[in-house]
């Protein structure tokens, strides 16, 4: 995790599952302010995301939005866009090929 100006970049990799993903949302939740109300999440590296990992991503749109700012989404596979279509929550979040893209 670093800072750019009010944005909050995670990166992650592997799998954002059942496993992981309430540690992630709990220690994101916690940094999110507004000195930084913008999440950027770096899905680049990510190789699968279940329905815990979704509902994190949700969680913390909503923790960026009580802060005053947004959620974006970077690098998401086919796969992972894919699912966040069919399950309707693609219009929930910006999502963005490269990391610059979503900075500015």
């Amino acid at each position: 995790m670093h800072t750019e100006g009010k944005f909050l970049i995670i990166s992650l990799e592997g799998e954002l599952d059942v496993e992981n993903s309430s540690s992630l949302k709990n220690e994101v939740r916690n940094m999110v302010s507004s000195e930084h109300p913008n999440l950027v999440i770096d899905l680049r590296k990510v190789d699968y995301v279940d329905s815990s990992g979704l509902g994190t991503l949700i969680a913390l749109q909503k923790a960026a939005r009580f802060n005053g700012g947004a959620l974006s989404i970077v690098g998401a596979s086919e796969q992972i866009r894919r699912v966040m279509k069919m399950t309707n929550i693609d219009k929930l979040f910006e999502l963005y090929n490269t990391l610059k893209e979503a900075l500015k």
